[in-house]
């Protein structure tokens, strides 16, 4: 399984980085989680088909995470997809997406796709989906609107995502994290509704952890220089369009 990195930062404006959007890959088959930046030219750029894209995951809906899907659909209807897209979200932001479609008059351009909106309860743990041998499954996270977290199994190996969250207890409860992807807005200091990379490091037992991937990423934060003082190799600091295999 590939997971690629569209951006890695927070939802403060950037230098660097893009907000935080990840595709998971195998067996050609694509799932996008979140969708911000240029998502047309990050995909291509990481050798994403817009016409093979299966699917896309919205883990909340701050504008964040969701700000590229318009220009994801255009350049989908520009390049003749003909596939059907599955977007997946919260049933409380179900309306929401609607609206949004509905604003953007998709079905005028014309799109020659379907788009198949899928609802999930985002305060149920349960199985989104599955396909290329990966299965997705949320939990909830802790944040300001309603959020999930999620676990992607594959050959075995589980890589579990916490979006955007404080510091969760449910991602205490697993045996064993191949990859935890886990946000962190801030180096040191604890803030509210998310979490630093100090915290990640000393309220999860990473014993159980064989690597932990840090993401939603600001600016003027000294990750690097805290990752060194935890002196943990398990830990990287993420980058835009960096390609992980698991």
């Amino acid at each position: 399984m590939d997971i690629c990195f569209l951006g890695t930062g927070s939802a403060y404006p950037g230098s660097e980085r893009d907000n935080t959007s990840i595709c998971f890959s195998n067996e050609g088959y694509h799932v996008l989680v979140d969708v911000s930046g240029n998502p047309c030219r990050k995909l291509k750029q990481l050798q994403v088909d817009l016409g093979e894209l299966d699917a896309v995951v919205f883990t909340h809906f701050h504008i964040d995470h969701i700000y590229g899907l318009p220009s994801l659909l255009w350049g989908m209807w520009l390049e003749d997809r003909k596939k059907p897209l599955r977007i997946h979200c919260d049933y409380r932001n179900e309306k929401k997406l609607q609206e949004w479609l509905a604003t953007m008059e998709a079905d005028k351009w014309p799109i020659a796709f379907a788009i198949e909106v899928e609802t999930f309860d985002g305060d149920q743990e349960q199985q989104l989906l599955s396909g290329g041998g990966m299965s997705f499954s949320c939990f909830k996270a802790i944040h300001s609107v309603p959020t999930v977290g999620l676990e992607v199994r594959c050959e075995g190996r589980v890589v579990v995502y916490s979006s955007d969250t404080e510091i969760n207890a449910r991602i205490g409860e697993y045996d064993h994290i191949d990859l935890l992807i886990h946000e962190a807005t801030s180096a040191c200091k604890v803030a509210g509704n998310h979490s630093s990379l100090v915290e990640v490091v000393e309220k999860y037992d990473i014993e159980k952890i064989d690597e932990i991937l840090a993401v939603h990423l600001s600016d003027k934060e000294p990750y690097e220089e805290t990752a060194g003082k935890l002196g943990l190799s398990k830990v990287v600091i993420g980058e835009d369009l960096m390609t992980i295999r698991v």
